[in-house]
């Protein structure tokens, strides 16, 4: 319905892949905890800060910062170069090794070098070239790519490793880190001494010296770029800073996402060739290292995203490949399946865009769930699903995404669709898969029936301050209860709470489908139902609309600041309160589970659970990482096998609880938790946490036996 074949193809086999699942695995839990145990000794949300001021000052000043590296660079004896694209940076690079008639040439790691195709461009014209990264050399030795920015060798596991070497060189090689490495060590350590040529690329490149930065942990980068006597390296316009100051807090930046560490083993600042001054203080270049040093400047579309004020945002990406691991897509089908053909993932798509073209891009868009785990995670806050959104938007919608946009566009057809949407599963189960894909998504679910919306009468004039009660579509049509819940908890604090009829779904799908003209038509409406009632706080019960509502509006129309930011999450605006009766009690242990939007976008990880102890609850986390339900709107659709898959992950956390009770703040989450759990006859009972503090508060004050959602709220 959304994917065509070959697409779903991959992934299917990637899901299948166990070895692939094993590998996925164990690097993200590895990298996780080595990450958090740094992140407890540094301050990295001001680390962040400071690295994204810097990494935005130095792209608005790339041009005069490329000069000034360009002068400086030449002055210490290094040879520059400029190419516009791929093609003209893999001839000048040929003619630059043609001219010291090398043929064995020895690699560190280096995604430019990948983006350009140039191992091949270079095998193809009779040249030796040998990767000498650990991963890359694994993957060379495999024909193999890159399925991780840092870390090349990522979907294999160390017995897949073992297993290649022992192929390749007919040796016996236990499948243990420490062999594997010893054995690299001595087929790779003979190859520097007689390599003519070291290619590199670098992580930066500094202006006021004329430095190029470069980080490793093995050691062999600084053997590529030392040993043999021409070194050449390749770099995008984006890496330039201006100061060496600049540079070590971006170095710092990197290096904590991407592998967890404070600093990396090596770092290497290199100002062009080798040279001494022991003679009479005459300078001589070649003493031990390089004799000659080229630099070639590569802009491969980069000029273009520049001028683009939503792709111009990736441009400050440091390529330290921590996104990646902490995405749930990512984590369930690598590198090879999500991203492009060169770079991976949700970032790996939009330099995709950038480099090649939109179009490239496609299958990227489509997998991502939009959790905003990577912008959380990202060091320099590039807003990772934004752009991916606004790709997607770029792209022509398939027919399935028109329909469903325009049933979210017009209330009475959503109406309809919503209805229609949970009768007819029985149905369509009958229909083979081969004519009706979207089966895949109703596997395993027994969906959620529509509900009778509640219906809030409008005041005439109200006396009290006023809540605008924003509902979004599943609570209107499927879990009318959970504003029913709000509204009683918010009327006992001496609320009045109004909720037009007429309100409108946030755009939220229409957006992600592909559709923003949908998206604009539906913010209008709310806009000015919003205007007339004038409302003193704007109450969300679902994340993603408090995010539209809060960041999306305002960016769309500015003239909707000011109501944006009367825009509060129930949970967040309850906490302030406290409930009219002792909280030192007995209290009932809920599973919660945080929403990705609510945890990662709205960043109120810490809201929820005082409002819940507060309210006579003890709220139970599973062990991090926090892991996503699968649902993600539209993303279940287009990827029905993959939510699935992290589904299972997630099931599995709640059944390690031994909890049966569970809260959450989102409604499409109780969606996703209630389709699984109703199916398998589970005795779980789901609720949103307003449902849970009405609870709370209709036993507690107004001593009535029967539940939230047995009762007829009558303001």
């Amino acid at each position: 319905m959304f994917r065509g074949h070959k697409s779903r193809q991959k992934v299917l086999s990637a899901l299948k892949n166990k070895d692939l699942q094993v590998a996925l695995s164990r690097a993200a839990n590895h990298h996780f905890q080595k990450f958090k145990a740094t992140q407890a000794q540094i301050n990295w949300p001001q680390l962040k800060e400071k690295a994204q001021r810097i990494r935005e000052k130095n792209l608005n000043q790339l041009p005069e910062l490329i000069r000034q590296f360009t002068s400086e660079a030449t002055q210490s004896g290094a040879h520059i170069y400029w190419a516009e694209d791929a093609d003209q940076a893999n001839k000048i690079i040929e003619e630059i090794i043609k001219q010291k008639q090398a043929k064995l040439i020895v690699k560190s790691k280096s995604m430019v070098t990948e983006e350009i195709g140039l191992n091949d461009y270079l095998q193809k014209k009779g040249l030796t070239v040998i990767e000498t990264d650990l991963g890359e050399w694994l993957i060379q030795l495999a024909g193999d790519r890159p399925s991780h920015l840092t870390a090349p060798a990522l979907h294999l596991t160390k017995e897949k490793m073992a297993e290649l070497l022992e192929k390749k060189f007919q040796v016996d090689i236990p499948p243990k880190p420490e062999n594997l490495v010893r054995f690299a060590r001595q087929q790779l350590r003979p190859i520097f001494y007689q390599a003519e040529i070291g290619i590199s690329g670098a992580n930066l490149a500094v202006a006021e010296t004329g430095s190029l930065v470069i980080l490793s942990n093995e050691g062999n980068a600084r053997l590529v770029t030392s040993l043999p006597s021409v070194h050449i390296a390749l770099i995008t316009i984006e890496k330039f800073v201006a100061t060496l100051e600049e540079a070590m807090t971006l170095v710092k930046a990197l290096v904590v996402p991407s592998s967890g560490n404070k600093i990396t083993t090596y770092v290497s600042f290199i100002t062009g060739p080798s040279r001494t001054t022991d003679i009479e203080k005459q300078v001589v270049f070649g003493a031990h290292g390089p004799q000659e040093v080229h630099i070639v400047i590569l802009d491969n579309g980069r000029s273009s995203a520049l001028e683009n004020e939503q792709l111009k945002k990736a441009l400050s990406c440091l390529k330290c490949g921590g996104c990646l691991l902490v995405c749930p897509v990512f984590q369930q089908v690598g590198g090879h399946v999500y991203g492009g053909p060169v770079y991976p993932g949700g970032i790996g798509t939009i330099l995709t865009t950038i480099t090649h073209s939109p179009k490239e891009a496609k299958l990227g868009v489509n997998l991502c769930a939009d959790c905003k785990r990577c912008e959380d995670f990202c060091p320099v806050n590039i807003p990772t699903g934004d752009l991916l959104v606004s790709i997607k938007n770029q792209l022509p919608p398939s027919g399935a995404e028109f329909f469903l946009s325009r049933l979210f566009r017009h209330f009475s057809l959503l109406k309809i669709g919503a209805s229609l949407g949970s009768r007819v599963p029985k149905f369509l189960r009958k229909i083979p898969s081969s004519l009706f894909a979207q089966n895949r998504w109703l596997k395993n679910k027994k969906i959620p029936l529509p509900s009778p919306s509640t219906k809030f009468p409008l005041p005439q004039e109200p006396s009290k301050p006023t809540v605008l009660l924003f509902q979004g579509c599943l609570i209107r049509f499927f879990f009318p209860s959970i504003a029913q819940a709000a509204s009683e908890v918010l009327a006992y604090f001496n609320w009045e709470v109004i909720s037009p009829p007429h309100q409108a779904c946030c755009g939220a799908p229409s957006l992600h489908l592909g559709r923003k003209e949908d998206f604009l038509a539906l913010a209008k409406k709310n806009i000015a139902l919003i205007s007339d009632f004038q409302p003193d706080v704007i109450i969300t019960l679902c994340p993603t609309g408090n995010s539209f509502l809060k960041k999306k509006y305002p960016e769309f129309f500015p003239e909707f600041k000011p109501w944006a930011e009367r825009v509060r999450d129930f949970s967040d605006f309850l906490a302030s309160f406290d409930p009219p009766f002792p909280i030192d009690q007995d209290k009932q242990k809920v599973f919660y589970h945080y929403s990705c939007h609510f945890l990662y976008d709205l960043g109120l990880k810490e809201k929820p659970l005082e409002l819940l102890k507060k309210w006579r609850y003890d709220p139970i986390l599973e062990n991090e990482p926090y892991t996503c339900c699968g649902f993600a709107g539209a993303f279940s659709l287009r990827n029905p096998e993959l939510s699935t898959q992290l589904w299972n992950k997630k099931k599995t956390k709640l059944e390690a609880s031994n909890l049966h009770l569970v809260a959450t703040d989102c409604p499409g989450c109780i969606w996703q938790f209630q389709s699984y759990l109703n199916n398998e006859n589970d005795n779980y009972q789901v609720f949103h946490t307003a449902e849970l503090i009405a609870k709370s508060l209709t036993t507690n004050i107004l001593n009535k036996e029967n539940t939230v959602s047995d009762q007829k709220i009558n303001l």
